[in-house]
C-alpha cells in the first residue's frame, strides 16, 4: 500500500481518522467496522472476530484474508495515507489538498514575470489575459480573432502579455489534471455502486441463496457495468499519466517560457531493460531536483516497472474496448476459500492475464485467458494509488524546479 507510506497531506483538516466506529467499504462488497472484535457485513450475514492488530494493521489483515482491497466509506474512495498517520483522505480531498502544490507553481511562474520579461507582473496585465481565454471559453472570440490578438506587440515574445499566456497555460494544465484523477475516482465509485448492488440481491433479483463454499459465475446488465467502470477507471488512468506528462514538457522545456502548448504525447512508462528517457529534447535533471529519496513517484524518479501492464490493458481498451470486459461476467461466492473461508459473501470480477511485459496473454484462436485470477477491482486499486503518488509527488517536483529557476535569477 504505497500510500500509506509516501502519501502525505499537507493540509490535515481535510483528512479524517481510521476510527473503530466507522463501516469502511471493502472493493469485493461487504463491509467492515474496525472494533473489537472486527465485524464485518455484507447485508445479509454479520460476522465478527477478534484480532490483535487495530488501525491500519488491521486493515492489511482483512484485505489479506478477504482477498480484496479497502475502498472508502459511505461508497466514496478514500486513500490511506503516511501523514497524517491513522488518517485516511477522501478522493475528493486529495484533489483540493493537490492545490497545495498547484498554488506553489502559480506563484513561481508569476514571479518570473520580472526576471524574465524585465517587467513587474500586474493585476491589469493578467485580467487582460483572462478577459481573452474567457472570450475563448464563451464562444466570443473565435481562432482568428484569437490569432489577431496574439499579433499586437502586448504578445510578442519576452513581453508580459506573452508570459502571462505561458503562467495562464501552466495553470490549466495543472487543473486538467486534477479534473480528470476526479472522473477516475468517480469511476473507482460506481463500480462499488454495481458490485453492492449485486451483494444486496434485492428480493433475489440476480441468484438464489448461496450455500456457504458456493462460487457461481453471474452475467447481467449490473455486470456488465461493473466491467464498464473498470475500464474507464483505466481508460482515466491512462489520460491523467498523459496530461500529466504533458504539463511535465510544458514547465521543463528549453527555451523556458513559451506558452505553445505541447502536441500528443504519451506518458513515458519506464520499462524494464530499456532506456528512461522522461525529458523532452534539449531538457534534462539539474543538481536541485528533488531526487529519488524524497520524491520517489515523482515523473523523473520513476522506477522500471512502473504501472505495470497498464500500457497494455490501455492499448486494448483503446482498440478493443478492452476485449476481456466485453460481455463479462462477475463471481459470486460465500465462503470459499477466495475469502479464506469466512462465511462472507463477495463479489469479484476477473481482469485478463498479461505476460511479463504487461501486455494481455493472447493466441490467434482465443484473444484472452484469465488462469492468473487477477482482481479488477484490486488492479484498479493499485493503479489508482500510484496515480495519486505520482500526480502528488509530480507537482511537487515541478514546484520545487521552477521556485529555484527563480532564485537562480533574482
Amino acid at each position: 500500500m504505497p500510500t500509506l507510506t509516501d502519501l502525505k497531506i499537507d493540509a490535515p483538516q481535510l483528512c479524517r481518522p481510521l476510527d473503530d466506529k466507522s463501516w469502511y467499504d471493502l472493493t469485493s462488497g461487504p463491509r467492515a467496522r474496525l472494533s473489537d472484535p472486527l465485524l464485518l457485513a455484507d447485508g445479509s450475514d454479520g460476522l465478527n472476530a477478534r484480532f490483535s492488530e487495530k488501525g491500519n494493521a488491521l486493515v492489511d489483515r482483512i484485505e489479506a484474508l478477504l482477498h480484496c482491497r479497502f475502498h472508502g466509506i459511505h461508497g466514496e474512495l478514500h486513500l490511506r495515507v503516511a501523514q497524517p498517520a491513522g488518517h485516511i483522505v477522501s478522493g475528493e480531498n486529495f484533489v483540493e489538498a493537490l492545490l497545495g502544490s498547484a498554488q506553489r507553481i502559480d506563484r513561481a511562474l508569476r514571479n518570473l514575470t520580472l526576471p524574465l520579461t524585465g517587467t513587474y507582473w500586474t493585476s491589469e496585465a493578467e485580467e487582460k489575459i483572462l478577459a481573452i481565454i474567457d472570450g475563448v471559453r464563451d464562444g466570443k472570440v473565435d481562432a482568428p480573432a484569437f490569432m489577431k490578438l496574439m499579433a499586437q506587440p502586448d504578445f510578442v515574445p519576452d513581453s508580459v502579455g506573452y508570459h502571462l499566456l505561458f503562467a495562464r497555460n501552466g495553470h490549466m494544465l495543472v487543473e486538467q489534471t486534477r479534473t480528470a484523477m476526479l472522473r477516475v475516482f468517480d469511476h473507482a465509485d460506481r463500480m462499488m455502486a454495481e458490485v453492492k448492488r449485486l451483494l444486496k440481491n434485492t428480493d433475489g433479483r440476480y441468484y438464489l441463496p448461496l450455500s456457504v463454499g458456493e462460487e457461481i459465475f453471474h452475467a447481467s446488465p449490473t455486470a456488465e457495468r461493473v466491467h464498464g467502470a473498470f475500464a474507464d477507471g483505466i481508460s482515466g488512468i491512462a489520460t491523467t499519466l498523459d496530461l500529466l506528462y504533458r504539463l511535465f514538457v510544458y514547465l521543463v522545456r528549453e527555451p523556458f517560457g513559451s506558452p505553445e502548448l505541447p502536441g500528443k504525447l504519451h506518458f513515458p512508462y519506464n520499462e524494464a531493460q530499456k532506456a528512461y528517457a522522461p525529458y523532452p529534447k534539449g531538457a534534462g535533471p539539474d543538481p536541485s531536483d528533488r531526487g529519488p529519496a524524497e520524491l520517489p513517484y515523482a515523473l523523473p524518479n520513476a522506477v522500471p516497472g512502473n504501472f505495470f501492464a497498464l500500457r497494455g490493458v490501455r492499448n486494448d481498451l483503446t482498440h478493443n474496448m478492452t476485449s476481456g470486459h466485453i460481455q463479462p461476467i462477475c463471481w459470486i461466492g460465500r465462503g470459499t476459500p477466495f475469502v479464506s473461508k469466512v462465511p462472507i459473501h463477495y463479489v469479484q470480477a476477473v481482469t485478463p492475464d498479461v505476460d511479463s511485459d504487461g501486455k494481455p496473454v493472447k493466441h490467434a484462436f482465443v484473444e484472452r485467458f484469465f488462469g492468473q485470477q487477477r482482481d479488477a477491482a484490486g488492479l484498479l486499486r493499485e493503479l489508482i494509488e500510484e496515480l495519486a503518488l505520482t500526480v502528488d509527488h509530480t507537482l511537487r517536483w515541478l514546484a520545487h524546479r521552477l521556485e529555484q529557476r527563480l532564485r537562480h535569477m533574482t
